[in-house]
């Protein structure tokens, strides 16, 4: 494969009214588990380089999740020493996972926010979202968890505050929650070819109040609240060779990941990367932003993840031993 470094020119986008000129291409939150252990996909000091890799060919946002994976970028970051600064700015979103389903979270937004600068060693965090969640919160519980992350980025505590919403069925309160109260700087939405409800209000909305767009879920199509199990791209590779071969045309994988940030209104993309393998296709898909992008084998995907066959396939043979369970869980 080519270096990354020479061929990759990275796009940036203005996230909306937070005014931050954000890679395309973005580092999603979850990770597969990392550590010393016979199970762990990698190493701390992999897990390093690879965002050191990242970093170099352009990459400057990256979204965090549980508290634990804030420590895991805090610590990529330290190991590879890479330092935020005015001409090379790395954007962190920092994040309340599913806190607006919490019945208690206005109890926990303080320490949810705190916790997360103290790791990442901020004054206030430039970008904090809410997670609208599992238990589809009303509009009025929705509302009220911008206006309090609202008074935080009035307190000073907060730079830009954003919602996070995989949950499709609540677009369409989070485009009244934006027409009503006009507060919102940014927000990251569940949106793929198999899922497209986000452009039909909220995105249309989004685009009138200028609110970032970061897209999410570009390959686990499915991973939402009615199927949390599957949290495994549906483009999860199974043969070895599918990781490093030179592809003289673009692959599923690359061409889902070009559809949906050709497609949504997004300045930034947040795909889980684990791997080097992965992070070098999508920086080999980077270069083709614009072009034609084909979907007329997307339909073997979509189920892809309900196919007995298939499952066992990933059980066996997945590069990862988070993956493999998942599917053998799936299986049962």
């Amino acid at each position: 494969m080519s270096d990354n470094k020479s061929m990759t020119h990275m796009t940036k986008r203005t996230l909306g009214r937070t005014g931050l000129d954000v890679s395309i291409l973005g580092v999603g939150g979850h990770t597969y588990p990392i550590g010393d252990g016979p199970n762990d996909f990698c190493n701390y000091e992999k897990r390093a380089q690879l965002i050191a890799h990242l970093v170099e060919t352009g990459v400057n946002y990256f979204d965090t999740t549980w508290l634990n994976e804030v420590e895991l970028l805090a610590d990529s970051l330290r190991r590879a020493n890479i330092q935020s600064t005015s001409q090379k700015p790395q954007h962190v979103s920092l994040q309340y996972v599913d806190g607006i389903s919490e019945s208690r979270w206005r109890q926990n937004l303080r320490g949810e926010v705190e916790n997360r600068l103290r790791v990442m060693n901020y004054d206030r965090a430039p970008l904090f979202i809410m997670g609208v969640g599992n238990n589809k919160p009303p509009l009025a519980e929705i509302r009220s968890a911008v206006e309090a992350l609202h008074a935080l980025k009035e307190e000073g505590l907060i730079q830009n505050i954003g919602v996070s919403c995989h949950e499709l069925t609540a677009f369409e309160n989070l485009a009244h929650v934006i027409e009503e109260t006009d507060l919102l700087d940014y927000m990251m939405i569940r949106y793929n070819w198999k899922f497209q409800q986000a452009a039909e209000k909220l995105f249309p909305v989004a685009k009138a109040h200028n609110v970032g767009v970061v897209a999410m879920k570009v390959f686990c199509w499915d991973c939402g609240p009615d199927n949390w199990g599957r949290r495994i791209s549906v483009f999860e590779p199974i043969e070895e060779a599918a990781h490093h071969q030179n592809l003289p045309d673009l692959n599923a994988a690359q061409r889902s990941w070009l559809w949906c940030v050709q497609n949504a209104p997004c300045a930034t993309s947040v795909p889980a990367i684990n791997a080097r393998w992965e992070a070098d296709q999508l920086l080999e898909a980077v270069p083709s932003l614009g072009a034609d992008v084909t979907t007329s084998d997307f339909n073997k995907y979509i189920n892809r993840l309900y196919d007995s066959q298939a499952l066992k396939e990933l059980a066996g043979r997945a590069e990862s031993a988070a993956v493999r369970e998942r599917a053998a869980a799936l299986m049962r």
